[in-house]
């Protein structure tokens, strides 16, 4: 299986190919090949799940320890991180897991100083004036050296940084970044559609591998992403034409409920912007898929969409 790891001073993810059954400690020997067996490596470093606040048993194996295909992984000497977020005059200290998300931690920050989600969407971290883009691979522990772990970070807007407010493609592409999307497209189960003739931003479209190999295409129109909800609908990408209800996936009641003719042009889906649309019951009744303004990505509707045909 495929897992990124994040360790201290780095800010990229790397990926690795690992056997479940192979223990913590062989992973580590993996990340890190050119430690030297009489090393103190292993028993110096910690090794964390993403947003976890306890390290692993080395001797453990990856699947007794629960770690699953594309799951981010933090390895480093950092056992704690002592964060300092400057925003607006004021300060916020926390010390964490050093296997915290940005994207985590951007929540913690909001919920600290009172911040909406509207006006939460706007703001970037910046470590040394300079932005953290991809919130959702960075890990607190990679923005340290060991032995200080501790880091002051700005929370500001993006405008404010930049000059102008991150495009909406831009928001796009970082998504197809990401390791949760990555890994999918390594084993073959999604990908994008990229040809000279179109789509024209903002269409993209996106396939999905169902349980009978077929590959389902689905035409996104991500307007005002990621503050708006995509909307997507079947594609035929030789017609380019909405796909013939008798080709559409119907082997499940799930597969059913989703994918019918019921008056719009799109999924029956809570993370679905057309769909969404008169049912306001959905945001209790379907907490998980219901959009969340600026923080979510079309991987929320993808995989959606892959585990009902799988």
């Amino acid at each position: 299986m495929t897992v990124f790891l994040n360790t201290n001073g780095d800010l990229k993810s790397h990926k690795v190919e690992v056997e479940a059954s192979s223990t913590i400690g062989k992973l580590m020997q993996l990340a890190f090949p050119n430690i030297k067996q009489s090393s103190d490596f292993e028993e110096d470093n910690e090794v964390y799940l993403q947003n976890q606040d306890e390290d692993f048993d080395k001797g453990k194996t990856l699947e007794q320890c629960g770690v699953k295909h594309g799951d981010i992984l933090f390895i480093g000497k950092c056992k704690r991180v002592n964060l300092s977020i400057s925003y607006v005059g004021k300060t916020f200290h926390l010390k964490t897991s050093p296997a915290l998300l940005l994207k985590n931690l951007k929540k913690k920050v909001s919920e600290h100083f009172g911040m909406t989600d509207q006006e939460v969407s706007d703001f970037q971290f910046l470590l040394n004036n300079e932005a953290l883009d991809n919130l959702k691979t960075i890990m607190v522990g990679s923005l340290v050296n060991y032995s200080g772990c501790s880091v002051s970070l700005i929370f500001a807007p993006k405008k404010d940084v930049n000059g102008f407010i991150e495009s909406d493609y831009q928001i796009f592409k970082q998504g197809l970044e990401t390791p949760e999307y990555l890994s999918g497209e390594i084993d073959g189960d999604w990908g994008l559609v990229e040809n000279n003739n179109g789509p024209i931003w903002p269409i993209v479209i996106l396939w999905v591998k169902a349980k009978n190999s077929q590959k389902y295409y689905l035409r996104f129109d991500l307007t005002n992403y990621n503050q708006l909800a995509p909307t997507a609908q079947l594609w035929n990408i030789e017609t380019n034409q909405p796909l013939e209800q008798i080709s559409w996936p119907n082997w499940s009641l799930r597969c059913q409920q989703v994918f019918r003719l019921w008056g719009k042009p799109c999924l029956y889906l809570p993370c679905d912007r057309m769909a969404f649309e008169g049912h306001p019951s959905w945001v209790q009744e379907h907490q998980s898929l219901v959009w969340r303004m600026g923080e979510d990505t079309f991987f929320k509707y993808l995989n959606e969409v892959y585990q009902i045909i799988n």
